[in-house]
């Protein structure tokens, strides 16, 4: 499982992440990768602070999702779908990327979705 979250490395592939189970009511994000970029077009997704989210990603091919702000890195295998659970604490916009292409030096990276995090 592959995951990175601020300073600390945690890593989470396949259909979940080693986190506890998703808050009862927790809204769920999800987005469907093709050809590098997501289907229906780039989107803005607000969430209140303090929430509890959901973050399910599908592609058609290997990438690292990043969640900007939040340091979060998801590794999503073609065909299998690849989740995350994330609490608000950051308020602001934040991009979700995917890291593309081969590792290290330049990569490619799609902007997938903007998160916009709210005061309550």
């Amino acid at each position: 499982m592959n995951l990175r979250v601020g300073r600390r490395k945690f890593l989470c592939m396949g259909l979940a992440c080693a986190l506890p189970p998703a808050a009862a009511g927790a809204e769920t994000i999800e987005i469907d990768v093709r050809r590098r970029k997501p289907e229906g077009g780039v989107r803005t997704v607000r969430v209140p602070r303090d929430e509890t989210f959901v973050l399910r990603v599908r592609a058609d091919e290997k990438l690292e999702v990043h969640i900007h702000g939040y340091e979060v890195l998801l590794r999503v295998e073609p065909g299998a779908a690849a989740s995350v659970q994330i609490a608000a604490r950051l308020v602001g916009r934040f991009p979700v990327t995917a890291h593309v292409g081969p590792g290290g030096g330049k990569h490619a990276e799609p902007t997938l979705l903007y998160l916009e995090v709210h005061p309550k």
